[in-house]
């Protein structure tokens, strides 16, 4: 731990992350999680409010429910551009700069969700007020490798871990990611959390839920909650499906979400006649993917790495921990941290059609194999449930012993 980060003086804490709930992703989310159970009261800095009247509804909707420790701010001025060489952004810049110094005061320790733009902003405040401020930056792992792609925000990137008092990763992976950007970066490797008592099944609930996919009762359910973009990787996950049941397994996948590749991966559901054994729920609600978790037999993202884009750990993986189901990820990344091989889930190179076959295979064959697994995993997501992050968080920090 770094000396700086011990100071003994009462720091107040401000979190930024220019996207927020109720929008739904797994940076944010983990910010989100770990500042709303913060011992001491936390600025939750953030964008405006949309120009959209009903996405403004919804986000005003959210920021009157309780917070735990959070108070929510949107005052965060929308960088267009994001360019240090478009006057644009550096008024934004300045704008967010002079709006967390009006909403924390000194010392403060800034908590970014990611190096840019969020951890930028935080490094002009430390600039400005560097005897009275901490900075603390979570890095995530994809957002590393874009970086690679513009010697600007390279250079962004490079100059927030240096100057950060500490770096939160959320894999083994993603240090590494880490330090050969910032070979001298002072890194925590704390994996994001799942809340395991909100995963508890509901066996009513399970069972209309599984009546409602239509499906015989011995078929074995395969989950996979994931944007539909090419890396997920549910196309792999369609031709498993079609392989074991050609071999006679009563076996169906049901996909949530939606995105680009919902059209192809139809298709192609479609093309090898196993329309009837694959579901697309389309974009789902936290509770729809809860029951998708806790209903299904198995969960399966096989994640690809796609130009620079990777899977840095995946939270999906905690939750269908908790709710005791066996997962199948892919090798590229930090998925190999959440899911340990052979113990709570099954490692694959997803690239290799055979190799996710297998895997499924092997699950849909072996219920005693289903089962040891999920149960194992259970346990993993205990030892990751969100009170056990805060607790690593703070000891990172310097406020937890």
């Amino acid at each position: 731990m770094p000396p700086s980060m011990t100071d003994s003086r009462p720091f107040e804490d401000v979190a930024i992350s220019y996207d927020c709930l109720p929008k739904i992703g797994g940076a944010h989310m983990w910010l989100y999680e770990v500042y709303r159970r913060w011992p001491t009261p936390v600025s939750f800095f953030t964008s405006e409010y949309s120009d959209d009247a009903a996405t403004a509804a919804g986000e005003r909707a959210f920021d009157a429910a309780s917070h735990g420790s959070l108070t929510i701010h949107r005052q965060a001025r929308p960088i267009r551009q994001l360019s240090l060489l478009s006057p644009d952004c550096l008024a934004s810049y300045r704008a967010h700069v002079r709006a967390l110094r009006a909403l924390s005061g000194r010392p403060v320790r800034l908590h970014a969700v990611r190096a840019f733009p969020e951890g930028f902003a935080g490094l002009l405040y430390k600039w400005r007020h560097p005897r009275s401020t901490r900075l603390i930056v979570y890095a995530h792992g994809e957002e590393i490798l874009i970086s690679r792609l513009s010697r600007q925000l390279d250079w962004m990137t490079r100059r927030v871990y240096a100057a950060a008092d500490l770096v939160i990763v959320n894999s083994e992976s993603t240090r590494r990611l880490v330090l050969e950007t910032a070979p001298r970066a002072r890194i925590a490797c704390i994996h994001p959390g799942v809340d395991v008592a909100s995963f508890a099944p509901a066996p009513a609930a399970i069972a209309a839920w599984r009546e409602s996919l239509g499906l015989r009762a011995d078929t074995v359910v395969i989950g996979s909650v994931a944007r539909m973009e090419a890396r997920k990787n549910q196309a792999a996950l369609i031709r498993a499906v079609a392989t074991v049941r050609d071999e006679g397994s009563a076996v169906a996948l049901v996909c949530g979400g939606d995105g680009p590749e919902r059209e192809r991966l139809t298709a192609l559901a479609r093309e090898l006649r196993v329309e009837d054994r694959v579901r697309f729920a389309g974009s789902v609600s936290d509770q729809e993917k809860k029951l998708i978790f806790t209903g299904c037999d198995i969960h399966a993202m096989p994640s690809v790495q796609l130009g620079e884009m990777i899977e840095g750990f995946g939270i999906v993986f905690l939750e269908a921990a908790a709710a005791g189901k066996p997962s199948i990820c892919g090798d590229i990344g930090g998925q190999s941290e959440a899911v340990l091989d052979g113990k709570t889930g099954l490692v694959v190179d997803g690239r290799d059609d055979a190799r996710v076959t297998e895997a499924v295979r092997s699950l849909v064959r072996d219920r005693a194999l289903r089962e040891r697994l999920g149960s194992a995993g259970l346990a993993w997501a205990r030892e990751n449930d969100w009170s056990a992050v805060l607790t690593k968080t703070l000891r990172a920090v310097g406020l937890h012993k």
